[in-house]
């Protein structure tokens, strides 16, 4: 049987990096490469929570290799603890999940993981609380701006850390802050990129905030910081369809369930970091309302329209535009914004006016829940956005705007009144499940 392989990361000469090594049935051996700034020290940490956090990189990173050719068998070198074994398993099983289903590949799919057993002691993690130091997830979206001003609001030191693949995506993600931004390279192997684009290769989503956390779980341990911070929302774990009864999830790394077996990954390892999504109580409208009301200097230049990070072609946003207002993350974001916005500052944050625009129509739809499936886009629950329609319908300005209009009718044949009048009574106080140290958890019950 033909195994897809994982080798132990080896460290770069002369870069302060690793090499993250793959070998793919039929299509042979391919190197990755990570290039961390100098301030991460890795010999100042201990010798087996080093190695254990470039496993756990090595096994996320190897989903962009394994989607090229699927393998029956997954094969690392390296012995797996029981929680490094459950990370292949979700990684691989349901962080692909949109993967398998676009290309028509059988769902769930069928693999062994072929791997000595690595025995693990369990520990109580111990999690700083006072003098903090926290890296802080950067994607430019609304939610890591929400997510850094809340950290720094409880009182940690915030380092901004964003992961490119190239330098355009850096010098992007630089301009949407109003802070420094720590740049982590991540380097695909070329040939890889030239399979996939000649239709030699399979392509498709992974699980990429789960390479970034582990990457910046890896950086942060060999920089000293106390915390990893993501801003995975609540909806994230609401799956975007279902195939063979089975639920698929675009956002599947983002998810409490991804997020807990990261965790334990780490508490395995003894790894000197905390890591958790401060975003995972509260609703989307919540991070929406704080962004509108608490974070005014970040609503000129932070954006959620994927077309900021492509550099050419037709599909390139014009200079100075980081909007596009024709798809479903604008459509999305904009709803979201909407209540908390007037109709003439919400046309200047979003640079056009994409709720007036009848040909948004059918991505409206999509996300308010009256379709089979959402878009495979990171877009949040259905029920909250057509809760936050049914609430921009009462507003007299805003119940004049096209999409608005359009989708009345159809919204209340799918959604009862009264039941979304309950979910915008709940979305700026709903706190769920989450995994936060105790002082973000007060920050956020009193917020």
């Amino acid at each position: 049987m033909s195994s897809f392989r994982l080798c132990f990361p080896r460290r770069l000469d002369g870069q302060n990096g690793f090499a993250f090594e793959y070998d793919v049935p039929g299509l042979g051996a391919f190197t990755e490469t990570v290039i961390f700034p100098d301030e991460a020290r890795f010999d100042r940490l201990d010798r087996s929570v080093l190695a254990g956090l470039v496993r756990m990189a090595a096994i996320l990173i190897g989903t962009s290799y394994y989607k090229a050719a699927p393998a029956k068998l997954i094969e690392p070198d390296f012995a797996l603890s029981d929680a490094e074994r459950r990370l292949v398993e979700l990684a691989y099983g349901p962080g692909l999940g949109e993967f398998y289903v676009r290309n028509d590949l059988p769902y769930p799919p069928d693999f062994t993981i072929k791997a000595e057993p690595r025995m693990a002691q369990l520990r109580t993690p111990v999690i700083k609380t006072e003098d903090v130091r926290a890296a802080v997830a950067f994607g430019g979206g609304k939610d890591s701006h929400v997510a850094a001003s809340l950290i720094k609001a409880s009182g940690a030191d915030v380092e901004r850390v964003s992961l490119i693949l190239s330098e355009s995506v850096g010098e992007r993600l630089v301009v949407m802050s109003e802070a420094p931004v720590t740049l982590i390279r991540r380097r695909i192997d070329p040939r890889l990129i030239e399979l996939g684009r000649s239709g030699r290769a399979l392509n498709g989503h992974i699980p990429i905030t789960g390479v970034n956390s582990c990457l910046m779980a890896l950086y942060a341990a060999a920089k000293g910081l106390d915390w990893v911070v993501f801003a995975n929302e609540r909806a994230a774990s609401e799956p975007t369809m279902e195939s063979n009864g089975h639920p698929v999830n675009h956002q599947f790394s983002k998810s409490l369930e991804f997020e807990d077996a990261l965790r334990a990954a780490f508490t395995a390892i003894n790894a000197p970091v905390t890591y958790f999504s401060i975003l995972r109580p509260v609703s989307e409208l919540w991070t929406a309302h704080y962004l509108a009301t608490a974070g005014e200097a970040a609503l000129d230049i932070f954006a959620s329209c994927n077309r900021n990070f492509v550099f050419a072609g037709p599909n390139a946003l014009p200079k100075g535009k980081r909007w596009c207002g024709a798809c479903a993350k604008c459509v999305y974001t904009a709803v979201l914004l909407a209540p908390f916005l007037s109709v003439e500052r919400h046309e200047q944050v979003f640079q056009s006016k994409p709720l007036h625009n009848p040909e948004n129509l059918d991505f409206l739809r999509e996300i308010a829940g009256l379709t089979d499936a959402k878009p495979w886009e990171c877009v949040g629950e259905r029920r909250e956005v057509a809760a936050a329609i049914s609430h921009l319908l009462t507003d007299a300005d805003w119940a004049k705007a096209l999409l608005i209009q359009a989708i009345e009718p159809e919204l209340f044949s799918q959604w009862a009144p009264e039941d979304l009048q309950q979910a915008w009574a709940e979305a700026l106080d709903a706190r769920s499940e989450h995994r936060m140290p105790a002082p973000v958890a007060e920050l956020m019950a009193a917020s």
